[in-house]
């Protein structure tokens, strides 16, 4: 029986020994197939499996440094990046377009905006990897550089679009700064952004890029927001341009180019975001930081420039509420449109009076300001006049056009509408006479400029009187305010910007017109004050 029951144990051990060691190799190969996979993922020692491609879109002044650090990044990574402006990539996110695995914005800003806009979450694996200041190039250029909100009032300063560009967005910021840290005041600030807002240059199909606007400067002169790397640049290449830079006294925002996963596949999100985190240890090599300022850029850490260059130690200026800037953006968006505005001059008897302390009538003193008031509106612009007043009726009504509505670079008889508007404004003071009818004239204009509405301007009526509404009108107080609500109408605004003369206005109706549409309402108590105050209006037809 020994015999016959030795056989089986034999057995049982030869298949243990089988099993023992066939589980020896599994685990080996086991561990030589994780060991593989992650050298394969981490591209160590030339493992190598298939390579992930990665998409990158980053800023155009940064991406040949990505596309440096993508050739040193450790792993299995081939990443494809693409020059993609900020603004640029906030249409594709707009527009729902599939978007590119990472993003290399210019500044956390643009990357925090675009992020709250669309209410997609994009996730920063590098707060910087670069820094630089925005700062004023200047040539010959009288620039008040105690604040970025006096700076900004600089006539014709060069500014790309703060919408679309965190270059351009950055002085705005940095006046909002000013504003929280109580440097300025948010009155200077609506001011200077509404000034720059309605220049010319602002409203340029294709902005010009930094490059053109230093070009600018130097071939005469002016002043042009960059950033230091692009002036830095510009200055190496172009030594003798005479081009000088700086920051006001309070300081400069800094771009800092941040590194965010913005895959919206879950799928792919773990692969992606370690792609990111390869290239962001990779910032850490000694030659990436001295590529970076080869070319202009600070390290993260906003250490300055050597050798003197760029405009050396700044405060950053940083705004603690995003609400303020976003406020600030939306306002540009709305007084960089053109306008469209049909103005009411009240010709009135009590217009042919003198102005204290002046030698000029009422009509006489507004003809003067409103020539002034007249090359603050650019070309695309469109302005008509009437005046309205006893001697200046016509067929019935209390008001005359006095000058058509249109732009001021319509041609009119050879010459530009602007030129001949001007030559209107001349007419006005023998147009004086009568009493006023202020409310059968507001609903008239209001029914004229809403007709013939245009959605790609700022429609508006500037009303300009020195009194009441003293005429024998059909229209009761209330009655006319019912009707001027009635007209109003959200989704086509017209809104009525008024300013009243002197003592003699009727500071209630006039800012009861303007709050029914939306409006700002003003009044000038001086002759010294009606310049300014008509260029607060300009500066406020989008309402106070």
């Amino acid at each position: 029986m020994a015999r016959h029951s030795s056989a089986p144990q034999s057995s049982n051990q030869t298949a243990r020994k089988v099993v023992l060691v066939g589980a020896a190799i599994l685990a080996v190969v086991l561990v030589i197939g994780f060991a593989v996979s992650a050298l394969s993922r981490s591209g160590i020692g030339g493992f190598c499996g298939d390579e992930q491609t990665i998409s990158v879109a980053a800023e155009p002044d940064i991406a040949q440094h990505v596309r440096d650090l993508a050739e040193d990044a450790d792993g299995c990574y081939s990443f494809e990046v693409e020059d993609i402006s900020s603004a640029d990539f906030a249409a594709r996110v707009t527009d729902r377009q599939v978007l590119p695995d990472l993003w290399v914005p210019d500044s956390a800003v643009r990357l925090a905006q675009v992020s709250r806009d669309v209410q997609i979450p994009f996730e920063t694996v590098l707060n910087s990897l670069a820094s630089t200041p925005v700062l004023i190039a200047s040539k010959n250029a009288q620039v008040d550089m105690s604040t970025w909100t006096a700076a900004l009032a600089t006539p014709g300063l060069s500014i790309g679009d703060p919408v679309r560009s965190g270059v351009a967005d950055a002085p705005i910021l940095a006046a909002a700064s000013e504003v929280e840290n109580m440097r300025s005041n948010q009155e200077a600030l609506s001011a200077s952004v509404a000034a720059l807002a309605q220049g010319q240059a602002s409203r340029r199909e294709a902005p010009l890029s930094s490059r053109e606007m230093l070009d600018a400067v130097a071939a005469s002169s002016g002043a042009a927001v960059v950033t230091e790397q692009q002036a830095v640049t510009f200055q190496g290449e172009v030594p003798d341009s005479g081009v000088v830079l700086g920051a006001p006294a309070t300081g400069a925002v800094f771009l800092s180019y941040p590194l965010a996963v913005t895959a919206q596949d879950p799928t792919r999100r773990t692969e992606v975001t370690e792609a990111a985190q390869a290239l962001r240890d990779a910032t850490a090599a000694v030659d990436v930081v001295s590529t970076l300022s080869a070319d202009g850029f600070r390290t993260a850490d906003r250490t300055p420039l050597a050798d003197g260059a760029g405009i050396g130690e700044t405060e950053a200026l940083v705004v603690r509420d995003p609400n303020r800037l976003y406020s600030e953006l939306q306002r540009w968006r709305l007084l960089a449109m053109p306008a469209r505005s049909l103005v009411l001059v009240d010709t009135s008897g009590s217009m042919g009076f003198v102005m204290p302390g002046s030698a000029a009538t009422r009509i006489q003193a507004l003809v003067e300001t409103a020539r002034t008031g007249l090359g603050q509106f650019p070309d695309d612009a469109a302005l008509g006049l009437w005046a309205f007043g006893g001697a200046a009726g016509q067929g019935g009504m209390p008001y005359a056009e006095v000058s058509p509505l249109q732009r001021l670079d319509t041609p009119v008889d050879g010459v530009p509408h602007r030129d001949a508007l001007a030559g209107a404004l001349g007419a006005l003071p023998g147009l004086v006479g009568g009493e006023t009818d202020l409310y059968t004239t507001v609903l008239d204009a209001y029914d004229m400029v809403r007709s013939s509405y245009d959605p790609n301007m700022i429609n508006s009526i500037i009303v300009i009187s020195d009194g009441a509404n003293d005429a024998v009108s059909p229209l009761s107080r209330d009655e006319f305010l019912a009707q001027l609500r009635e007209r109003v109408d959200p989704s086509r605004p017209v809104i009525v910007v008024t300013i009243g003369l002197l003592e003699d206005a009727d500071p209630e109706i006039l800012a009861e017109i303007s709050r029914t549409t939306g409006g700002s309402s003003h009044i000038a108590r001086t002759p010294a004050e009606i310049v300014q105050v008509f260029a607060e209006a300009i500066g406020q037809r989008g309402g106070a």
